[in-house]
């Protein structure tokens, strides 16, 4: 039978429990401690056994630590969250003024405004619309005829009129002559359909 080989002994060795390490090991381990500044090392070595040819175990790997000289790392960048926005305030609607009422233009059986029509149009000399509005009705002449007769009047003014029934209306005219001189006429025009039927005027 072969006998194992004797672990080796002597004032180079120390045991501890069953394992023996070199006297050099610990004060290796003080100096890879007091080398790295201050960070742990953990070294698990196994004396030689001359025997077996047996090397000593090498320290576990680590990851490396920060150590002071270094820079640290650079922590992972925070993501950014939108804050939502509130919705835009929807503006109020356009508001338009109401329009201003009008007033309704006057019936055209209306007698009063029909005279009335009647003589704006001879002030204005608009001798087309008069004749429609009754003049050819009144006249008993050619519408040129007609015209020429106002040919010495200058300006032209219905001083008032009023409705007595029955489509008549009494007026009172004014008649500016291109001589200066002023006259004045008097009557009644009958009204019917829109329009001057007859007339029974007079110079007063």
């Amino acid at each position: 039978m072969t006998t194992p080989p004797s672990r080796p002994t002597g004032p180079d060795y120390v045991r501890v429990g069953a394992t023996v390490f070199p006297r050099w090991l610990p004060w290796l381990v003080a100096v890879l401690v007091v080398a790295g500044g201050g960070s742990t090392a953990v070294l698990l070595a196994r004396a030689p056994d001359p025997g077996h040819g047996g090397q000593a175990a090498g320290p576990p790997s680590q990851s490396p630590a920060w150590s002071p000289g270094t820079q640290p790392p650079v922590p992972p960048a925070a993501t950014e969250t939108s804050t939502p926005q509130p919705p835009s305030p929807t503006p109020p609607p356009a508001t338009h003024p109401a329009p201003e009422p009008t007033p309704p233009p006057p019936a055209a059986d209306d007698p009063a405004e029909v005279v009335e029509e009647y003589y704006r149009d001879l002030a204005n000399r608009d001798f087309d619309a008069a004749w429609e509005l009754g003049g050819k009705y009144i006249a008993h002449t050619t519408f040129g005829n007609w015209v020429s007769g106002y040919d010495s009047t200058a300006a032209l003014s219905l001083a008032s009129a009023g409705t007595e029934g029955g489509g008549r209306v009494r007026v009172l005219i004014r008649a500016l002559q291109t001589d200066g001189t002023l006259k004045t006429y008097g009557g009644t025009y009958t009204v019917s359909g829109g329009v001057i039927v007859s007339a029974s005027v007079t110079e007063q």
